[in-house]
């Protein structure tokens, strides 16, 4: 019986310990981390207004106030609810700079691409944010060809609905047309998973080789003929984007009349990179 009161009493004792070791987080988290102050901040810090957009509206549709916990949201789904709200702003971070600050910490989206769409023309952001549509298309603006997007709603990103998949009911009679067609359609998908990415990746390819300022249209709605035209006279034809460097460096030799047999600054045509490789290195020029 003694043994038994002792157990018990010691774990009375660490339950009351425990209830004031709770409640002494709980009263801190309440009392202690109290929002103070929210700022909105760029590169250059606290502003107050961006992308055209006053600090106060953007505080005010982050929808969280002073004297509220700073524990009391969700910084993530607050930034990704801001993106939709100003589309002129860009990578939007919420964050918590304790013991009582929120900060918005936000990039102005300057209009980098143009694209036509059933709609009208889009202007997208260098992250491939959709800024704006507009019936006319914007001028001094490189064009990107790449399909019919599935939203031209100002705010959101650059997406592209993927290929339903073929339907899995078909009749014995039309067995061998129904695999033709998934083979086709499971071609279609893969495309389609691989539209911006390849997008993406060319024009990273790019900007490493300081050629994207003078790229004036990129055609990327077939993952396997992607192209670009260049200073708005020369197309440069690139297929898939296997062995993309050593293209580019290819093109960009025969761009800039390096060796001076190449492109003259007044040339127009067509460079056709689509079966180049180390290995086999012929140039095709075609004249229109």
């Amino acid at each position: 019986m003694l043994r038994r009161r002792r157990i018990i009493r010691r774990l009375t004792a660490l339950a009351m310990l425990l209830c004031v070791i709770a409640a002494g987080i709980y009263l801190t988290v309440t009392m202690l981390f109290k929002i103070s102050a929210i700022q909105v901040r760029t590169a250059d810090g606290v502003v107050s207004e961006a992308g055209g957009y006053s600090s106060e509206q953007i505080v005010q549709a982050l929808g969280v106030n002073l004297e509220e916990n700073i524990f009391s949201f969700d910084p993530a789904s607050k930034a990704a609810a801001l993106e939709q709200v100003f589309p002129m702003l860009e990578n939007i971070r919420v964050e918590r700079d304790y013991p009582g600050t929120v900060v918005i910490q936000v990039t102005e989206a300057q209009p980098a691409y143009t694209m036509q769409t059933s709609g009208g023309w889009l202007t997208l952001s260098a992250s491939l944010k959709i800024l704006s549509s507009d019936g006319v298309q914007p001028a001094g603006l490189p064009t990107l060809y790449g399909g019919e997007p599935v939203s031209q709603t100002p705010g959101t990103q650059l997406s592209f609905e993927q290929p339903a998949p073929a339907s899995s009911v078909a009749s014995d009679s039309a067995a061998s047309d129904s695999a033709a067609s998934d083979s086709a359609s499971g071609t279609a998908e893969e495309a389609g998973d691989k539209r911006l990415d390849s997008l993406n990746t060319l024009l990273a390819a790019l900007d490493a080789l300081g050629m994207r300022g003078d790229v004036t249209r990129i055609e990327f709605a077939d993952p396997e003929e992607m192209s670009f035209l260049y200073q708005d006279r020369i197309s440069v034809l690139l297929g898939t984007l296997n062995e993309l460097d050593y293209k580019l460096k290819l093109a960009q030799h025969v761009l800039l009349n390096a060796d001076g047999s190449g492109c003259a600054a007044t040339d127009t045509g067509t460079l056709d990179f689509t079966h180049i490789s180390m290995s086999l290195s012929l140039i095709h020029i075609s004249e229109p």
